[in-house]
């Protein structure tokens, strides 16, 4: 019924309109362009201060962790050559060889352990720091008025013009909120 009415509307403004042609109505001026602003949040957690921390702190673990393995190994390869020793009785050899396999034992299990601990803490801290930078983004995106911000690599986006990456201004933002 609509499409009858704006049909017969339309053939009644030809008809009688003067010069037979119906002109659109011009298109109202855009106020302001859409943009689709984008971060880098792997750039956040690696170059922001916290960021920054956490890897220093998680490298500080890792490198005690690889110290405690060293003595271990160590410790392994004195007893491997005690028991190569032919001066060592059957019961001594017998004690060398449960104390390797204990030793054997605690490094594997301490290997594991701090495999889950450094990478529990590395999830921590990046989940800490997407976080609040979560925050401040979103802050951001209000305080500017900004339609949408993505993050870059979930996005997909292949290509994009500079001027509508907010990463380092987010970073600075983020430092100086965290620094208060």
């Amino acid at each position: 019924m609509k499409k009858v009415l704006t049909a017969g509307i339309l053939a009644t403004l030809m008809t009688f309109g003067g010069a037979g042609t119906v002109k659109a109505a011009p298109k109202k001026a855009q106020s302001s362009q859409f943009a689709v602003y984008y971060v880098d949040m792997q750039k956040i957690v690696n170059e922001s201060a916290k960021g920054k921390q956490a890897k220093s702190l998680l490298e500080a673990k890792i490198a005690k962790a690889k110290n405690k393995i060293k003595a271990l190994q160590q410790e392994i390869e004195r007893i491997k050559k005690e028991l190569s020793s032919p001066a060592l009785s059957k019961e001594a050899k017998e004690k060398k060889e449960t104390e390797l396999q204990q030793k054997i034992r605690e490094l594997q299990r301490y290997q594991q352990d701090a495999q889950i601990e450094i990478a529990n803490l590395e999830k921590k801290y990046t989940f800490e720091i997407i976080s609040e930078a979560v925050k401040v983004i979103k802050e951001y995106q209000k305080s500017h008025k900004i339609p949408i911000i993505v993050e870059a690599r979930e996005a997909g986006i292949i290509a994009a013009d500079p001027k509508y990456d907010l990463t380092e201004t987010i970073i600075k933002l983020y430092d100086q909120q965290a620094g208060k």
